[in-house]
Order: C-alpha cells, then sequence, then structure tokens
C-alpha cells in the first residue's frame, strides 16, 4: 500500500480508517518516529482533523519512509487545512466555464493539451519548469486533481507519484499514450538494430525508488511522429468528453500532425546532411526515440534513469568510444546534473554543451518545434 494510494482513497470519501498503534515506529535511519502507544480502537477519521493526526496516521502506514515521504508529510498539515477549505469543489480541475479539465505531467503532452483544446480546455502540468519530471511528487491537493480532472495524459512508469493517484482514482478519465504508439524498450535499443546504448549492461540490474520505468521508454516525445499520433488520439478523446466541440478538438489535432510532419521532414533533411556514424553522447539515455527516428547513436552515460551513476568500467568504455568514433561533444541536461558529463569531457579533452530533454518547459517563448530544431543545430554542430 502506497501512501498516495492510501491519501487518495482516504480523500474520496473525506474519512480515514484508523486502526491503531501499539508500538512506536521507527525511521530506517533509526530515529524514532511519535504515535501512541495505546492500542486505538478502530474508527473513521475526518480528514479535516488537525495536520499533526493526518501525519501520524500516514506515517503509521509507512514503517520505512524514505526522506522524500517525511518532507511531503512535513507539510501535509498545511495541505489538509486547505483541503478543508476547498471541500468537494474540484481539487483545481477547472471550474465552471473552464472547459474540461486536462492534467499533464510533462511539456510535450502540455504543448498538445493546449494546441488541441484551445479555449474549450484547461490544462495542469504538474511538473516544475527545470526540475526532473521523472521525480515528480504530488501534494495531496494534486491527488484530487488527478482523480477529479475530466481528462489525464499518462506515460505509464514514468512518474510513479502520477501512476498510483491514478491507480487509487477511478481509472476512467485516462489516456493511456501506450495504447497509442509502439513503445520502444527501456534498455534503449531498437527491435531491428543497436540505435542506442542505453547506459550499460550495469544499468538494466539496477532499479531506483520513484524511478521505475518497466519495460519501456518513457520519452516518446523526441519523436515528432510518434507526438502526432497521441495528438489524433487527444483530438477523438476530447471529442468523446466535449461532444460539441468535437469539430474544433479534430480540426486541431490535424493542424498539429501537419505541423509535426513538417518538423519531421525539416529535421530528417537536416540529419541526412552530415554523414558519419551520428554518435552522440548524452548524460542520461533519453533520445533514443530520435536515435531511432533519425538513424542517429546514442551513447548514454547512464540508463533512461538520470538518477542512475555511472560505473567507473562506464566511463572507461565511453572514453574508448569517444576515441574511436571522434566524439567531440558530450551533451548534459538543465534537468539533471552536469557534473558527472563535464567530467568526463575534460578528462578527455572535448567540448561539453547542453541538450533539451523537454521534460518540462524551460523558456515561455520557445516551443516543442523549436526545441527540437535547436537540438538539431547543436548535434549537427557536434559532428561537423
Amino acid at each position: 500500500m502506497t501512501l498516495s494510494s492510501v491519501l487518495a482513497g482516504a480523500l474520496a470519501t473525506g474519512r480515514l480508517l484508523v486502526t491503531g498503534w501499539s508500538e512506536p515506529v521507527q525511521h530506517s535511519d533509526g530515529a524514532a518516529v511519535t504515535v501512541p502507544t495505546r492500542t486505538l480502537p478502530t474508527r473513521p477519521v475526518d480528514l479535516r482533523a488537525p495536520g499533526a493526526l493526518v501525519r501520524m496516521i500516514v506515517m503509521s502506514l509507512m514503517p520505512h519512509p524514505s526522506r522524500r515521504s517525511l518532507l511531503t508529510l512535513a507539510g501535509l498539515g498545511a495541505g489538509t487545512a486547505v483541503l478543508a477549505a476547498c471541500g468537494d469543489g474540484g481539487g483545481g480541475a477547472g471550474g465552471p466555464g473552464d472547459g474540461v479539465s486536462i492534467v499533464t505531467s510533462n511539456y510535450p503532452l502540455t504543448y498538445l493539451a493546449r494546441r488541441i483544446g484551445g479555449d474549450r480546455v484547461s490544462v495542469t502540468d504538474l511538473a516544475t519548469p527545470g526540475a526532473d519530471a521523472h521525480g515528480l511528487e504530488l501534494s495531496v491537493k494534486q491527488v484530487m486533481t488527478v482523480q477529479e480532472a475530466g481528462l489525464v495524459l499518462q506515460i505509464p512508469h514514468y512518474q510513479t507519484a502520477l501512476d498510483d493517484a491514478i491507480t487509487s482514482g477511478p481509472g476512467d478519465n485516462v489516456l493511456d499514450v501506450s495504447s497509442v504508439i509502439e513503445m520502444l524498450p527501456a534498455d534503449g535499443h531498437t527491435h531491428e538494430e543497436e540505435a542506442s546504448d542505453g547506459g550499460g549492461e550495469e544499468h538494466a540490474e539496477e532499479e531506483h525508488e520513484g524511478h521505475d520505468h518497466g519495460s519501456a521508454d518513457p520519452h516518446l516525445w523526441h519523436d515528432p511522429l510518434r507526438l502526432a499520433e497521441i495528438a489524433d488520439a487527444l483530438g477523438s478523446r476530447l471529442g468523446e468528453i466535449d461532444p460539441d466541440g468535437a469539430e474544433a478538438f479534430t480540426a486541431a489535432a490535424q493542424e498539429v500532425r501537419t505541423d509535426l510532419e513538417e518538423l519531421d521532414a525539416e529535421l530528417t533533411e537536416q540529419f541526412g546532411t552530415v554523414g558519419g556514424e551520428h554518435t552522440f553522447i548524452t548524460s542520461h539515455a533519453a533520445y533514443a526515440y530520435l536515435a531511432e527516428r533519425y538513424d542517429l547513436h546514442q551513447v548514454g552515460i547512464a540508463g533512461v534513469d538520470p538518477e542512475t551513476e555511472p560505473s567507473p568500467q562506464r566511463l572507461l568504455e565511453l572514453e574508448k568510444v569517444i576515441e574511436e568514433e571522434g566524439v567531440t561533444t558530450i551533451f548534459f541536461e538543465t534537468t539533471a546534473s552536469p557534473k558527472v558529463a563535464q567530467t568526463l569531457a575534460e578528462n578527455v579533452g572535448v567540448d561539453s554543451d547542453e541538450l533539451d530533454n523537454l521534460e518540462t518547459q524551460l523558456d515561455e517563448d520557445v516551443d516543442y518545434p523549436a526545441v527540437m530544431r535547436e537540438n538539431c543545430r547543436k548535434l549537427l554542430e557536434s559532428w561537423a
């Protein structure tokens, strides 16, 4: 039982069942958590009770809380006060007159939702600009927003917190993008050929709390044609939710598809102007879809999880790749620490530069197509 599922289930009714405790709970680091030592009778508790009581209840369900969970719980009292004030008024999912409320958790899906939905939708992007979207954490209010939304766009196994919020909710308000497009495997390799080195064999054996990507690579948005497929599905789904706007949604989705197809043709032409292996090294393997679509060779310092630390053996392998394939630049990302990439670049005497992984929008004036073009320009310069 996860924290988010416990809270979400309780918030659906506004009450939480307390079964009682007989012993104090210990943190994983040995520090004591203060909870009642007397046995309490099983009873429902109103979630509008003081925040300290709610934190106590939730902590009892977490025998080994993580540091992130503890920080979240520290602010839970304030969250319950907000919920008490809000009541059942929609949890930020869009009030009357706002149209269909759509919840997203990364920029490319937000881009689609806003362009296709237009004035007939209200969009909530849960990701924080410039932060690592993989490690998304949701507040109690945000869990309610997900469950009360008219539509949630989900990339399964991309963000555990969002998956948990969806699982504990009704589940009928979700567009699972993996049901629309073919996802690449999480090891970073295509079905037919090795277009991407996903970070070495050690990555396949490692799992990280909150970053289990399952069997698929979630970074699908680096292929404009896959994004176009999702645009078509989104237009159709919005038409089902809001039949009066179906014609407008369909037309907008077609316009987005046209733009993405033109972008794809432009990128295909640009990448085709440079010969060779088209090898590029990135801080984490977030560009397998780009590599497959445009016949590039991505080499990730780490795998699809940006928190994976490369082993000394992996760094030696990368130095060999740099020498043998004439790599001139090692790329890092804004949402991940550049330290490893920059240190490796300095050690082997090559440049380092930034690629935008598009997980969040870093500049409101620079949209999805513009970022894709800029990333293309930087890659082409590294091969010149």
